[in-house]
């Protein structure tokens, strides 16, 4: 289940035609992203057949947001900094991954769902770890470091 919800959001990502301005978004689209994210830069559109997205940065966090047509969110990316993680989540890891270093974030909500892959490492692999907003953690991935 949980690959499902990954594979469906970068799904979502790859597909997507470019809008070369913010006058070819929707008019309830564009508004609902105004009044949300105010202070969003670099913003990029992007149209499918029915939906639109849209990425970003606001507050040194990078964003793409999916809204359909009439300009309701259906799911979100946020890309950050570990720091930036909830403090059960940081307590989580301070507890349970001594050995790793943590070194970037990918939170990813679709629906009421939301889940945290954590970007970590030790001497010899880089590990995934995702947690859910109650802070239980699970491997998601292992990979070697190339020598």
């Amino acid at each position: 289940m949980k690959r499902i919800f990954v594979l469906s959001m970068f799904t979502l990502l790859s597909a997507g035609v470019f809008a070369n301005s913010p006058s070819a978004v929707n008019e309830k689209v564009l508004k609902a992203f105004k009044e949300t994210f105010t202070s969003a830069e670099q913003v990029k559109w992007n149209e499918t057949e029915n939906n639109y997205s849209v990425r970003f940065v606001q507050d040194d966090i990078r964003y793409i947001v999916y809204y359909n047509s009439n300009g309701e969110i259906l799911s979100s990316m946020r890309f950050y900094e570990p720091a930036k993680l909830p403090v059960n989540i940081l307590k989580a890891i301070s507890q349970g991954y001594t050995d790793k270093t943590a070194f970037g974030v990918t939170e990813i909500t679709a629906g009421d769902e939301v889940a945290f892959f954590v970007r970590m490492e030790d001497a010899k692999y880089y590990y995934t770890i995702k947690f859910n907003v109650f802070g239980e953690g699970s491997r998601y991935e292992k990979l070697k470091k190339q020598q």
